[in-house]
């Protein structure tokens, strides 16, 4: 069994570690850089390879303006075509593998059994807004359904807040205990608040484009915090 383990990035995330954490044999990466204007001098969005070998595919998206075109589905479909693993995992850069090797194949040889399409992972971290406090997502809320089959063609869909779509298809899911620990939040009030910033403008853009209640609901949650970090 071949997993490919995919993973979008800029310049100065710690891939490194990232990568060390998984497997060493096994698995192929699938990078992707994302770039924007003010970085590449370009006059269209474009996504392109850069390299290609069984055991790492090298990408980038650009983008001209991140409030305005950027798309983190786009980016995770970008990687999903180009991943030729039997099972396609997307792990973020500020995430990584807190499970033993051993246990991890131990729960994809399980998975790949159960005759699944899609399944759950865990996702753990820690927060540093006023001081470290752990934090656990919903074990089976859609953010966490991170695992495909290649072969069961599965879209990424939500320019921020991605998750797979599901809804409609005829799909088995299952889950595992496959564990990540997320640090993404363990910054300060300053750079938290960049992030928030970040977020809301891609959900603004979310909202317009589609007013469901899931996308309210983080468009609330994002403005929420923000309002707290600036009062």
């Amino acid at each position: 069994m071949k997993v490919s383990i995919c993973v979008a990035y800029q310049n100065g995330d710690d891939l490194v570690s990232w990568r060390k954490a998984l497997p060493q044999k096994g698995v192929q990466i699938v990078a992707c850089r994302t770039a924007f204007r003010q970085v590449e001098k370009s006059d269209e969005n474009s996504k392109i390879v850069l390299g290609s070998t069984d055991e790492i595919v090298g990408l980038q998206a650009s983008y001209l303006d991140y409030e305005t075109d950027f798309d983190f589905a786009d980016v995770r479909n970008f990687m999903s075509e180009h991943a030729t693993g039997d099972w396609i995992i997307h792990i973020d850069a500020d995430e990584r593998l807190a499970i033993s090797h051993e246990e991890f194949w131990a729960q994809m040889y399980a998975l790949s059994e159960s005759g699944a399409d899609a399944a759950f992972l865990s996702i753990a971290g820690v927060t540093n807004e006023d001081k470290p406090v752990e934090v656990y997502r919903k074990r089976y809320c859609l953010a966490s359904l991170r695992i495909h089959r290649k072969d069961s063609n599965l879209k990424w869909k939500g320019i921020c807040h991605e998750t797979l779509d599901i809804e409609g298809k005829e799909v088995t899911l299952a889950d595992t205990d496959i564990l990540l620990s997320h640090d993404g939040y363990a910054i300060d009030g300053e750079q938290l608040l960049r992030k928030l910033e970040r977020n809301a403008k891609l959900m603004v853009r979310e909202y317009t484009r589609e007013k469901s209640q899931r996308n309210w609901d983080y468009l609330i949650n994002t403005f929420s915090h923000i309002h707290k970090h600036t009062r």
